[in-house]
């Protein structure tokens, strides 16, 4: 019996998750969890309310990267 798989369904790496919590989204951008808020206190980041828990999404934490990079090529 293959352990290593069970454990991997049972529990969900960061990659695999939909909804980040502020402290795995700060560790995706390498920057402190206070960096993070204050992007969505500046509305730069959008977050998804689940009580009062707060979570980014996955492809907002991409967008918001996207929006970050650098335009200028030369």
């Amino acid at each position: 019996m293959d352990t290593n798989a069970a454990t991997h369904t049972l529990i969900p790496t960061t990659a695999d998750t939909l909804l980040l919590t502020l402290d795995e989204a700060a560790r995706q951008l390498r920057c402190a969890r206070r960096s993070v808020e204050r992007q969505i206190a500046k509305r730069r980041l959008r977050v998804v309310h689940l009580g009062r828990a707060v979570r980014v999404e996955r492809d907002e934490l991409e967008r918001f990267v996207a929006t970050m990079r650098d335009t200028r090529d030369g």
